[in-house]
């Protein structure tokens, strides 16, 4: 869900860490219904494959994977991101999470079957050098996959809370579109950087899914938590959250469906390329 590049460059490990438990209620229902489809897209995996997962947040593809039968290898760069998908872990032998720079990846080269990058490598500062790691991990003939928002703005509450901000604050500077982002949100884009990288035969899909909840009251309650990964929402100050306040209900209102569930559509690439 977070969409700006702030949230990578600045290494603010500790931002993540901190919301690693709302991460995992807010952000997992919605990445782990693309997690899926992308190991169905992928063919899925065979027990006792080895898998890798870099940027794997709290594990929606990590576990799908495990649950699999594969060997998994789930990197993060937040210490509480990697704390909780360890005790997730804890049921597959074979499996383990690791603290890890998905741009300088701990692991010998051509050591996986597949490897996974799900809305994680187009955050990256050097996005590109992250593909290439992706891909240096990868055995020939192995799987590369990776998943990219369509909407540069990112998915979930993220282009909510932009178009709230906007309307919030008219005129006030917001930070430039992560770089990845701008590149890999297109499937021709997302296509020519896989083969830039060295994969062959990659296919790009559209899968659509929403993120939302029961109520625009529930959601709107748990809205601190939802937002503060983003730099842009936790540099303001109280005033400045009661000014978005009303924009962002409204935001979040029209989101909502006749039974008052709230449901916000997301589109992603899902990109599989072979080593």
């Amino acid at each position: 869900m977070p969409d700006r590049a702030e949230h990578l460059a600045t290494g603010d490990e500790a931002r993540w860490t901190a919301v690693a438990a709302s991460y995992e209620r807010w952000a997992e229902p919605l990445t782990s219904h693309f997690a899926r489809a992308a190991l169905s897209l992928a063919g899925n995996v065979e027990r006792g494959e080895r898998v890798l997962d870099v940027a794997a947040g709290t594990g929606a593809l990590a576990l799908a994977a495990a649950e699999a039968g594969a060997r998994v290898l789930a990197t993060d760069f937040s210490p509480g991101m990697v704390a909780r998908l360890r005790d997730r872990l804890q049921p597959f032998p074979g499996s383990e999470a690791r603290v890890m720079d998905g741009q300088a990846l701990a692991v010998e080269d051509a050591t996986f079957d597949a490897s996974f990058s799900i809305f994680g490598v187009m955050l990256f500062p050097d996005w590109r050098r992250g593909l290439a790691e992706l891909v240096r991990a990868t055995r020939p003939g192995g799987r590369v996959i990776m998943a990219t928002w369509v909407n540069p703005e990112g998915a979930g509450p993220a282009p909510l809370f932009l178009q709230a901000h906007r309307r919030a604050f008219p005129g006030a500077a917001i930070p430039p579109l992560a770089p990845g982002m701008r590149v890999l949100c297109s499937p021709e884009g997302l296509k020519a950087e896989m083969v830039r990288a060295g994969c062959g035969e990659v296919a790009v899909h559209a899968v659509d899914g929403a993120w939302g909840g029961p109520s625009v009251d529930l959601v709107m309650g748990d809205i601190d938590q939802i937002l503060r990964l983003m730099p842009l929402y936790a540099a303001l100050d109280s005033d400045g959250r009661a000014r978005l306040s009303g924009p962002l209900r409204a935001a979040i209102e029209a989101c909502a469906e006749p039974g008052g569930a709230v449901r916000v559509p997301a589109t992603a690439n899902v990109a599989i390329g072979r080593r």
